[in-house]
């Protein structure tokens, strides 16, 4: 029987994070995701993030990692704010409230910020409970006009295609051109990508060029084909005493998944 008050929670700015800090949140999150990740994909994603620090729980039994919380920096329009992702409870230590202390730990430090969150469907309920709203849904739909992309889809700006997408150490993506603008895009599977958004084409060969493929886009309006494709994103917010955000357009490549 696990004491649930024997649990320890540390919370810190990745900035300072030890060592040893940064490889139990790698081994927590390797055991339960099934991965393989390393010290380099943590001090991209959080060391050397171009918004500054992110915040992350850590929960320790009896000096023990058993589970993490990541509030991941990830600024919109200039504005402060923190995406939650990297949450993860060892198999054992489920059910004795330790995704709810953690985030409770995060949100209290991280106050003056905005908190949005792409959740899938198990975590979703989570973070309802605790107050968050729905800031909208965006449903999958095939690209058939691919002219209308310009106008449908944000800029990715040179600083943030960098370091989000080129110096990825998992870098997955690929790109497109149509009428010039060049599109970054995700492949889901075969010749089936997800478009992410625009960006500037000199940066083109950093990606794989996909040759005639199946586009995807995500948009906040639900249609009548969105009935037979499941893929659907939904976006949770918590104002945490920031006085902006409700008006702040999330666009898709904010996504920590893709």
């Amino acid at each position: 029987m696990i004491n649930k008050e024997e649990i320890v929670y540390i919370g810190k700015a990745t900035s300072n994070f030890s060592t040893s800090e940064k490889e139990d949140f790698i081994g927590v999150f390797n055991t339960v995701f099934n991965k393989n990740y390393t010290l380099d994909w943590f001090n991209w994603k959080y060391i050397d993030n171009i918004y500054g620090d992110s915040y992350i729980v850590l929960a320790y039994h009896k000096n023990k990692a058993v589970g993490i919380r990541a509030f991941w920096r990830n600024d919109i329009d200039g504005f402060k704010c923190f995406q939650p992702c990297d949450t993860a409870v060892l198999k054992e230590y489920r059910g004795l409230g330790i995704f709810t202390k953690m985030t409770l730990k995060a949100l209290n430090n991280t106050k003056g910020a905005f908190i949005y969150n792409f959740p899938n469907e198990n975590s979703r309920p989570g973070n309802i409970k605790l107050g968050w709203n729905i800031n909208k849904y965006f449903y999958l739909k095939p690209v058939l006009n691919k002219r209308k992309l310009k106008d449908e889809y944000k800029y990715i700006e040179d600083k943030y295609l960098n370091w989000r997408f080129i110096k990825s150490p998992i870098n997955e993506y690929s790109y497109c051109e149509i009428d010039g603008e060049s599109y970054l895009l995700y492949r889901r599977k075969d010749n089936i990508y997800y478009v992410l958004g625009r960006f500037n084409s000199k940066y083109k060969n950093q990606f794989e060029r996909a040759d005639s493929p199946i586009l995807f886009k995500y948009i906040d309006k639900k249609g009548f084909i969105n009935n037979f494709l499941k893929n659907r994103a939904t976006v949770v917010s918590f104002n945490n005493a920031a006085d902006f955000g409700e008006d702040l357009d999330i666009p898709i490549f904010k996504a920590d998944y893709f």
